[in-house]
């Protein structure tokens, strides 16, 4: 637990040190954004499975038909769903239903992480930076003035962007 807490400690600094530099504070989520990829809440887990190995990306944005963020399912929750239907398989057998059945049918709404934080595109850097490390959200919507997802700020987009300060 020492350790953990250490590294945690030390990413906090980090993200303190990095947002505080002053060529930093002028970027703001526009900068970092990267291309959004979406599936509706009714799509199913093998639509959004398509959907991110087509797409190369971890992170699919939940929307609604006109394009209003819900929230995100990532490859991560996807894994997770499937091995803990792996785990009960045994159970699934005796009742003669098959893993595979329920999670490739589940759809994106009883999938999705929800979060109210999201940024616009005038947001600070460092506030997006802040939202992803100390919040623990790995995904951030960027909104237009109608409320509509048309980007999403991520770990490596962050990466990238500071690559270059």
């Amino acid at each position: 637990m020492e350790l953990t807490d250490s590294i945690r400690k030390l990413r906090e600094e980090e993200v303190i040190t990095i947002s505080e530099t002053e060529s930093i504070r002028k970027l703001t989520a526009k900068d970092a954004m990267i291309k959004a990829v979406f599936v509706c809440q009714d799509d199913d887990v093998g639509r959004i499975i398509k959907k991110l190995k087509s797409e190369d990306t971890n992170v699919c944005m939940v929307v609604t038909k006109d394009k209003r963020f819900v929230g995100e399912i990532s490859n991560e929750d996807l894994i997770k769903l499937f091995l803990h239907q792996v785990r009960y398989e045994p159970l699934t057998k005796i009742l003669n239903i098959g893993y595979r059945r329920e999670f490739l049918y589940k759809k994106a709404k009883e999938l999705v992480n929800k979060h109210k934080s999201t940024v616009n595109l005038d947001t600070p850097i460092n506030k997006a930076i802040e939202l992803v490390y100390k919040e623990g959200f790995q995904y951030i919507a960027v909104l237009d003035k109608n409320k509509k997802v048309i980007g999403v700020v991520t770990p490596s987009s962050i990466l990238n962007l500071l690559r270059n300060y």
